[in-house]
Order: structure tokens, then sequence, then C-alpha cells
């Protein structure tokens, strides 16, 4: 922790603009109803749509501007994700992207696509330790959707459930399986990340992938670049697997990333997904919830051990690794990673694996 604060400092007195120095951003003062809403005129864009899911001021539409400027439930809406944003997770998205260039990008490289199995519609945290990937590729079994008619006479019923669905992730770093069944669709949220974000959201598309609802986004990154991401709806189990794996193909040779994924890839039901990555990607990002340490065969692989693992939370206690715990054990302590990780919020537990192919 205290390297990535000497370097946050560091970096404020450099030129933000080189392209060898990490991506940084400054915290914005609290939004401001009553000075930050309205005077929006035309259409709304895809943009605009995110940034009001989001709760930031719109700089087309006339119909978001005048409902945000006149409606006091929406003030509401707009500062609770203003504060989770500003005091949790943009704080966060800036930790992972520090640790990106400083610790991570010696050994993962410059992917430029990363697989995020079971990663839902979490395009927020993906693309923030990933900052440099131009492709990402998420995949879930909630509906993918489309881009939500806002306002509407249901919209503040719909913007409370997605408030809902946003706080743990915007605390804690990762979303909860039960509240995503009755959360809004992936379209949705992954429009109100961006917004959130400060990226640009230049166009959304549904579309299929291998007869499965998906959704495209393409978005200029706060980090830099013009990015795209890939949200599918399909079941990773063996039973589904099948279905989409031509299509993944096609997608083979980067990274696959595996945060905070209820330990499936332990489980005997998802061996496909599990060996299309050790078959398929050059670089595995992820904690102990991913592929298990004794898949990694040694001769093929490189390891780094990151963080400090002991055992999963309880809810997971089934799916500890002695061998991985003895591995971080033999190499002793290590630096704490500086935003947690997954199921282990505290800086302290946190754990990341590196596999990198020889």
């Amino acid at each position: 922790m205290k390297r990535i604060l000497i370097a946050l400092a560091a970096l404020a007195l450099c030129h933000c603009g080189s392209s060898n120095l990490p991506p940084t951003k400054q915290e914005k003062p609290p939004l401001n109803p009553a000075q930050d809403f309205g005077g929006a005129t035309g259409e709304p864009s895809h943009d605009d749509i995110a940034r009001f899911l989001a709760g930031r001021p719109v700089a087309k539409g006339a119909t978001l501007s005048t409902y945000q400027k006149s409606r006091g439930d929406y003030h509401t809406h707009a500062l609770e994700l203003d504060y989770l944003w500003r005091k949790m997770g943009g704080r966060r998205t800036l930790r992972q992207a520090q640790y990106y260039h400083y610790d991570l990008k010696p050994l993962v490289g410059s992917p430029s696509t990363v697989v995020y199995p079971f990663g839902g519609p979490d395009i927020m945290y993906v693309s923030s330790i990933f900052p440099q990937a131009s492709t990402y590729v998420l995949i879930g079994l909630e509906p993918a959707g489309n881009v939500p008619a806002v306002p509407g006479d249901n919209t503040i019923a719909r913007l409370s459930a997605l408030r809902s669905v946003m706080e743990k992730p915007l605390r804690h770093g990762y979303y909860l399986t039960k509240e995503m069944k009755n959360a809004p669709d992936v379209t949705t949220i992954m429009m109100t990340s961006l917004g959130l974000m400060g990226a640009e959201v230049k166009d959304v598309r549904s579309v299929s992938v291998a007869g499965k609802p998906a959704t495209e986004i393409r978005f200029n990154s706060p980090y830099g670049g013009s990015k795209k991401v890939i949200y599918v709806s399909a079941d990773l189990s063996n039973s589904g697997f099948g279905a989409i794996r031509p299509w993944l193909d096609g997608h083979s040779g980067g990274a696959a990333y595996f945060k905070a994924a209820s330990y499936l890839p332990h489980d005997s039901s998802f061996t496909g997904i599990r060996n299309w990555v050790l078959s398929n990607c050059e670089v595995v990002l992820q904690d102990d919830s991913g592929i298990p340490y004794r898949y990694y065969d040694k001769d093929q692989w490189d390891v780094t051990l990151l963080g400090n693992y002991v055992r999963p939370i309880p809810l997971f206690a089934q799916w500890r690794q002695s061998d991985l715990a003895a591995a971080y054990l033999a190499e002793g302590p290590k630096p704490e990673i500086p935003f947690g990780s997954g199921y282990h919020v505290r800086m302290a537990d946190a754990n990341l694996q590196v596999y990198r192919r020889k």
C-alpha cells in the first residue's frame, strides 16, 4: 500500500500525457444536483443514456435533462451512486490500474483480449485491472437485455433496483450472485458502470453469439483508447459450454481472468471451460476461486503468487487448496494487494495468482 501511495504522489508531479505513465484520475467534487443538472437539448446518444443511468449530467437529451433537473427522487439516485463511486468504486479502479502498471504488466504483458468467464456485467473492474486491453469477453447467466428506454413510468423503480445491485460491487468489488437474479439486465448495468467511470459509450448493439443473446458495447476508455466489451448470456457448465466453444475459440491467445467465480472452476461440472482456458490462453490472472493451482503444470506455466492465501471465506470453505497454501507459505510474506480481490475484500487477506505459459 505504501508503494502505491508513493507512486500516486509522484504522478502528481509528472506530465500525465506521457505514454510511459500509468493512467490517473482526479477525484471530482461531490455532485450538486441544483448546479450540475439541466440545460441539455436535442436527442440523447447512448452515452447520454449511460450517464443518465449513472446519475451523471447528460450532454444531450432534453427529456433526460429535464428529468434530472426536476425530480428529487432522481437526485437521491444520483447522489447515492456519486458517493459510492467517489469514495469506493473509483478509488478501487484507480488502484487496480496502478497495480497493473507497477506490478502486473511485467508479469501479464499487454494482452489485447481478456476472456472473463463467470464475469457477468463486471466491465468496471476487468477494464481497470487490464486497462490496455482492447476487447473484453464477459460470460454469465444473467440476461443480456437492451438499451433501456428512459425516462418512463417505472424509471424510479428501475433506478432503485439498479442502485441495489450496484452497491455491493462499488463497496466491495464483486457482484452477489443471489442479488443478480432480480437485477436489471446486463446491458443496463454495464452502461451504468461505464457512465460512472467516465467512459464515453459510442455504440450499444444487441447481437447473437452462437445463438445466445449477447450485447456488444464500444466505448472510449478513461484510461485511453477505443475498447469493445462483448457480454454473452450462456451456460458455462459442461452441458452448455459446447454451444459457444467454437465462437470462443476465435478469442484464443490472450488472457483469462477469474474473480469471485463461486469456485465453479473447481467443480467437475465445469471441466470444459477450465480445459479451454488451460489450452487457449497465454496468461491467466485469478484469485483462488479460479482454476485450482494443481491444474497448472509447472513444466508449462510460470507461476507468480501475489498477496496472501490461507483459506476461502467460510461460505466456500470446502474449496480450500492445501497445495496453494503450502506454496504461499514456502515463498514467505508478500506485499498486500492494495484493493482486495474477489471475496477477500480486506487487503491483508486478498490473493492473486499469475500463470504465464512458458
